[in-house]
């Protein structure tokens, strides 16, 4: 029995490794070219640290310099081989960074990078970090952030991003929270819907990511579920407070698909940050209030 069972798991592992290797994730850079003007020239940001330049588009080429997380470059030219590292695919660039010029792999560049509010001398740079299938043969899709200053990393944070492309991400300051810098939101995208499911909520405070909350909107023929934060600054907001709403809709349906009869609730919470995590405050009890229910919806 204890053969079958590692027989399958090496059976499911492997499906799951094939599927896998048709999908893995492309990122991808536009580059720079020789008519392009001085002041149209785009610069990208490394998001790794301690990245080699290399003399040609592989990793057995020579090594030029060593750069660190952050540097500012540009990118001239996409090679025609690619490189797969941790579940990811991407081509090597021509990039030039000061005086020196050389190759960087794609998946050391940040898709994204921006500044803290509190701090501008905190920069954020985000990227996919692995794609991989675990021992469980589930495809893990993990992206990352990390926070850097002068050249040199503070923290980095890892999450599941729920799927293989990049999230769009914004840094909406501490909205009137005590004992947090930045808060970053991240829309979680599906690949099924084409659209954005929900927001995912990392916290940046005293030099470390947290990674607070995920909240997935949920719909399906008899029930739907969605969830959004109010925060001090926002305009029914209450001071340190963080309140969490959730509307619940079950329903009915009839053979023609026509909704005849449900119900629909709104239930509020009231959270503190206590610098570490999302704390529900006992001196305000949790709400639930029936809400009209619209046979349109």
């Amino acid at each position: 029995m204890k053969n079958l069972k590692k027989s399958i798991l090496i059976l499911s592992l492997f499906a799951a490794a094939n599927i896998f290797a048709q999908t893995a994730p492309d990122v991808q850079f536009e580059t720079n070219s020789d008519s392009t003007a001085i002041e149209d020239v785009s610069y990208e940001y490394l998001l790794a640290h301690r990245v080699h330049l290399r003399e040609k588009p592989s990793l057995k080429s020579k090594r030029l310099a060593v750069l660190n997380i952050g540097s500012k470059l540009s990118l001239w030219e996409k090679s025609a081989n690619y490189e797969e590292l941790n579940g990811i695919r991407s081509n090597w660039y021509r990039a030039r960074v000061g005086d020196a010029e050389g190759w960087i792999w794609g998946g050391m560049i940040a898709q994204k990078t921006f500044g803290s509010e509190a701090n501008y001398d905190v920069k954020f740079a985000y990227g996919l970090e692995s794609v991989r299938v675990n021992e469980e043969g589930v495809l893990e899709k993990n992206h990352q952030l990390r926070a850097f200053k002068n050249g040199r990393q503070i923290d980095k944070i890892v999450f599941d991003g729920h799927e293989a492309i990049p999230m769009e991400i914004k840094n909406i300051g501490n909205k009137g929270l005590f004992n947090v810098e930045d808060i970053l939101t991240l829309q979680i995208p599906s690949l099924e819907h084409g659209s954005s499911i929900g927001e995912m909520y990392i916290f940046w405070n005293n030099g470390k990511f947290t990674n607070v909350a995920s909240l997935i909107d949920y719909a399906d023929t008899t029930y739907a579920k969605s969830e959004s934060f109010v925060f001090p600054s926002d305009m029914e907001g209450l001071k340190s407070t963080i309140v969490l709403e959730t509307t619940i809709t079950d329903f009915n349906k009839v053979k023609d698909e026509e909704i005849v009869k449900g119900s629909k609730k709104l239930v509020v919470s009231f959270y503190t940050w206590d610098g570490y995590k999302l704390v529900q405050k006992e001196t305000l009890p949790t709400i639930s209030k029936d809400l009209a229910f619209n046979t349109n919806e």
